[in-house]
């Protein structure tokens, strides 16, 4: 699958893994989230394939629209992880955190150094309640992550005139307050709702929508 624009930064790191995996044509859509993926598993997992990612190694977030985060990868934990809206992982762990999304913002942190990740739903609630903030503290408290080190990337994502709040300036700022340079903060500039061929759109279908499913793990050694 061709690599967006926006995620080409991340993946000039020869060990990353980023992708966003958009609208897949002709799967019928439904306002049931269970439904909806199971029905978009088979397309996610064989483009998971083709770019030599493991399906098995696919970690997930429950997604409550909240602002807590777990750390994963190479430990037992049952998935999707619950009650979390983030995931983070060392850089030496062998696995793929995946997050949906149908106009929430996907965020995207990787510390430079230390390989470490991070992969964020960050819709409404999870913006206004800082989930950036919950993940930058995790990954300095546990992994020992210099803020300074990180770039970020925010997804495509549902904003004004379509949304009355500005998601991803929001994000950005947080990023920035958490100690992220802005010359290493990309947004995709991309809005959901405004590109029904190419995206999903929660607000703009009424619920009767699919999921997009933002990807970040480790290339294969």
């Amino acid at each position: 699958m061709n690599t967006p624009s926006y995620l080409r930064g991340l993946n000039a790191y020869p060990e990353n893994y980023a992708q966003f995996i958009t609208r897949i044509p002709g799967i019928e859509t439904t306002t049931d989230r269970a439904t909806m993926l199971s029905r978009l598993q088979p397309e996610h997992d064989r483009i998971l394939r083709e770019d030599g990612i493991n399906p098995i190694d696919l970690r997930r977030a429950q997604q409550v629209h909240g602002n807590k985060v777990a750390l994963v990868g190479d430990i037992g934990c049952s998935y999707p992880v619950e009650g979390v809206d983030g995931l983070l992982c060392s850089g030496v762990a062998d696995c793929c955190l995946g997050i949906y999304v149908a106009d929430c913002a996907a965020v995207w942190i990787y510390d430079t150094v230390t390989g470490s990740r991070a992969l964020l739903h960050s819709g409404k609630v999870g913006t206004e309640n800082n989930i950036v903030a919950s993940a930058m503290h995790g990954m300095r408290s546990m992994l020992k992550v210099k803020p300074a080190d990180c770039i970020a990337v925010i997804s495509p994502c549902i904003r004004p005139p379509h949304y009355e709040m500005d998601i991803p300036g929001t994000i950005a700022s947080q990023l920035e307050a958490c100690g992220i340079l802005p010359a290493n903060i990309t947004d995709s500039g991309l809005d959901t709702a405004a590109d029904l061929e190419t995206f999903y759109s929660y607000r703009m279908e009424q619920g009767n929508t699919g999921r997009m499913l933002a990807l970040f793990g480790r290339q294969s050694r």
